[in-house]
């Protein structure tokens, strides 16, 4: 069990994105590999088609990137009482944007590869 990192929720497999962290830059300067479920892959890719701007958010969820472009995506946290979930909004960059559309890519074509 591992928990995605945009919205803490703890499932057996996620899926690889790779982002471009600039405190570990240094480190790893093609890049690190954080975990997102599906649903927040989804929620990404939903939020990436209609680019709305998040207004007092300082840095990305995903990449810790400061002073860029931040735009909203809207995830589904479980919690223990009714209506079960809450809506959590979350700022994301355009770069990882991208790494979420590369990822739903990669997965739609194993996906289809496993189908066949």
């Amino acid at each position: 069990m591992a928990d995605c990192d945009l919205c803490g929720v703890a499932r057996p497999t996620l899926c690889p994105v790779k982002v471009n962290a600039p405190d570990v830059k240094a480190a790893y300067p093609t890049g690190t590999w954080r975990g997102i479920n599906e649903e927040c892959l989804h929620s990404c890719h939903e939020a990436n088609l209609n680019r709305m701007p998040v207004n007092g958010a300082e840095k990305c969820d995903l990449c810790g990137t400061r002073n860029v472009p931040l735009f909203q995506v809207t995830v589904q946290v479980p919690i223990f009482q009714e209506p079960y979930r809450r809506e959590l909004n979350k700022a994301i960059c355009s770069n990882c944007f991208e790494a979420c559309e590369e990822t739903l890519r990669r997965r739609e074509a194993e996906k289809e590869e496993h189908h066949h």
